[in-house]
């Protein structure tokens, strides 16, 4: 297969029964872009929003992946699994106390705010260079460090007596099965992970993703959002002679460039030469914009 050199963010509504892996490489395949990489992992069993870096802007992943997420979870009571989902062994399982709405809304506020987790064994988490899920087909439990997460808010969307249906905003690296596990033990019946859908990424929303299976070789460059774009911090447009400048990985005293932001700040910066994302940065009491990433225009 002959490559060519693609360079954006495409944002794919991923079927269930697949991996995000299995998914980056099926659209890097149809894109004919080698260079892909994809921002939080979605189990098989999920669906929904994932957004897939194609080329240079993989260079671009750091930016994005302390992005909050949000989910549509449906957890169903009475019964615990191996995998705190539906495909687990049975763990434990016990009748459904009778609840009112306003009972499993009082429950689900305990689990808002910073929260530990433990991650569980069923999981893409790397420990000592090895997949948690490998360990866990062999058998193996080894010991995990909790780790702590935010949940910014809990909603109730329904709830039909032994099945709750929540949206859930969180912090990356929040783990859906763990919470459906624990919100289970608070009613003392057992509860796993039924169904899990990602609406939302950062600022990407599923409304704008495209199915996988409407992607093709055709296409692909309609629902390609260019790699300047990604972003959204402030863009700033600057001379030929300055961007060659910052090309070379040149720091651009501020004042230089007519306008007036505060340390810390990031910027987009367009030139003939080339495209950047820099920061602004104070060096020996003066502020100057300071390239972190740069591509070379052809």
């Amino acid at each position: 297969m002959s490559y060519e050199k693609i360079h954006g963010l495409l944002l794919i509504d991923k079927p269930v029964g697949i991996t995000s892996r299995q998914a980056t490489t099926m659209v890097s395949k149809i894109c004919s872009e080698k260079t892909a990489g994809h921002l939080g992992t979605l189990d098989p069993l999920a669906t929904g929003l994932l957004p897939i870096l194609l080329g240079q802007a993989t260079r671009l992943a750091h930016f994005l992946e302390g992005d909050s997420k949000l989910y549509l979870a449906r957890i169903k009571l009475g019964k615990s699994t191996s995998t705190m989902d539906l495909e687990g062994e049975e763990l434990f399982s016990a009748p459904v106390p009778k609840l009112s709405v306003e009972e499993v809304k009082e429950v689900l506020k305990q689990f808002t705010g910073e929260i530990e987790q433990v991650p569980p064994m069923h999981s893409a988490l790397r420990v000592k260079g090895k997949r948690l899920y490998d360990l866990a087909r062999q058998g193996k439990e080894i010991e995990r460090k909790a780790r702590k997460i935010k949940i910014f808010s809990i909603e109730l969307k329904n709830f039909s007596g032994d099945e709750l249906e929540i949206l859930v905003e969180c912090s990356p690296g929040t783990y859906l099965r763990v919470l459906a596990d624990d919100i289970g033990k608070a009613f003392k019946c057992g509860a796993h992970l039924s169904a899990l859908r990602r609406l939302r990424s950062g600022r990407f929303s599923l409304e704008e993703s495209v199915p996988l299976d409407r992607l093709t070789g055709e296409n692909f460059q309609d629902y390609l959002l260019p790699l300047e774009d990604i972003l959204d911090f402030e863009k700033i447009e600057v001379a030929d002679e300055i961007g060659y400048k910052i090309k070379d990985g040149m720091q651009i005293p501020l004042k230089n460039l007519g306008i007036e932001k505060p340390a810390g700040t990031l910027l987009r910066v367009f030139s003939k030469p080339c495209f950047a994302i820099a920061e602004i940065v104070e060096k020996q009491g003066a502020l100057v914009v300071q390239p972190v990433k740069v591509f070379e225009r052809n």
